[in-house]
């Protein structure tokens, strides 16, 4: 049975100014703003406990302070709808930030609209100017707004997968570090989008009030906890083939079929009728990695595929093509910066 998590009466929430905009992915705003909101949430009307003696059920310490408070804020005040038609009615301007919260910056198709506009870029900087204990936090392209008001400069940071070139072409000057799903530079946070907004969300929580709250709320939202900032993005491996030369799609569908077999870059060159260069420079071109790095994701997604249906890590680590258990969990480290005794405790079969 959850309870409600709350500061003393001495000490204040941390508020989050929430930035709304027209055409807003709503996912990047309810995903964290619910992770935090959760993090200081009484427990359900079923959960909470009754006076024996009434059907009234017993509130909670009138002066309890939640852990986390959020302001919508848009750029002028008035109500936006997001990419899937909700409308949401902020509390104020985005100009009325409160000097004392955090900023959370959603993305969505509506990022390209902002990223000249002036008066979202001069209150951005003014408020990291001034507020260098305060968090500015991106979800998905929403860090490509931070990075047009040049508070990413010379930091790390992540977007979303599909941004990388735009990222990098005009934000040159933000070291992009696309292959994480969360990164932290002082007080600055970004994410790659959608689901990581939420483990970005639990990662604060954790760092303001520890494991067993942040744990609280991933059991509440059923989510878990908490993945790795360091760990890869994984665009779907059958969407990436939609992009592949016939030559290459026939590769990828004998090394789907036959993991166990010791596929160098010689052998797959062999296969492919391409010199490893040429090779090693399309699968580049079109995947984002080499081929025997490719080998390799496909040897992990089959991997994790058998080891949530109850599969012993020694034959997973056969069949997948790995040869050994400590090579199958060096791989799991390296791309999903977990054990593999981790993700099975997360995943594996009840």
């Amino acid at each position: 049975m959850r309870q409600k998590k709350t500061l003393g009466t001495e000490e204040k929430s941390r508020e989050i100014g929430v930035l709304v905009f027209d055409n807003a992915n709503i996912l990047d705003i309810s995903g964290p703003v619910q992770a935090f909101h959760s993090a200081s949430a009484p427990a359900t009307a079923a959960e909470t406990p009754t006076d024996p003696g009434t059907d009234r059920r017993l509130e909670s310490a009138a002066n309890d302070t939640p852990l986390y408070t959020h302001r919508f804020l848009s750029l002028d005040g008035n109500s936006i709808h997001t990419s899937c038609g909700m409308e949401i009615m902020p509390h104020g301007k985005i100009t009325d930030l409160n000097p004392y919260s955090d900023l959370l910056i959603p993305g969505g198709i509506g990022v390209d609209q902002l990223l000249e506009n002036e008066i979202l870029q001069h209150t951005l900087k003014t408020f990291h100017a001034h507020n260098k204990d305060r968090r500015l936090i991106s979800i998905c392209s929403g860090a490509l707004i931070l990075a047009a008001s040049g508070v990413l400069n010379g930091r790390e940071a992540t977007t979303h997968w599909s941004r990388e070139q735009m990222a990098k072409e005009r934000f040159p000057n933000v070291t992009w570090k696309l292959n994480t799903i969360y990164t932290k530079s002082d007080q600055i946070y970004t994410s790659a989008g959608v689901s990581t907004g939420i483990d970005l969300a639990m990662a604060i929580i954790e760092e303001d009030h520890g494991t067993s709250n942040s744990l609280d709320v991933a059991q509440e939202l059923v989510v878990y906890l908490r993945r790795n900032g360091g760990q890869k993005q994984f665009s779907d491996l059958l969407e990436a083939q939609k992009r592949l030369e016939p030559k290459l799609l026939q590769l990828v569908d004998k090394i789907s079929s036959d993991l166990r077999r010791n596929w160098t870059l010689s052998e797959l060159s062999k296969e492919a009728h391409m010199t490893p260069r040429t090779l090693d420079r399309r699968f580049n071109q079109t995947l984002g990695s080499s081929p025997v790095q490719f080998v390799e994701l496909t040897r992990l997604n089959q991997a994790r595929v058998l080891l949530t249906k109850g599969v012993s890590m020694k034959q997973v680590a056969d069949i997948c093509g790995f040869g050994d258990l400590q090579k199958m969990r060096r791989s799991f480290l390296r791309n999903l910066g977990i054990t593999t005794t981790e993700y099975l405790q997360h995943f594996g079969p009840s």
